[in-house]
């Protein structure tokens, strides 16, 4: 992965982990899986020289 789409990686698994957050319990299992994506994606940056700052998941309006 390039050092662009990394980001635009993690924000986009940041945004579905807050719509699927918001969804009834049938969807932890999503979000389980969205935060292991995270997870994975913030280490492969790491492996890569990104640093990438861990953001606290604001609310969607």
């Amino acid at each position: 992965m390039t050092d662009t789409i990394v980001p635009q990686l993690i924000f986009t698994l940041n945004v579905a982990w807050e719509i699927a957050s918001r969804e009834s319990p049938d969807y932890d299992l999503v979000v389980y899986f969205i935060q292991q994506a995270i997870q994975a994606a913030q280490e492969e940056a790491l492996r890569h020289g990104t640093v990438i700052a861990s953001e606290g998941k604001s609310e969607l309006q």
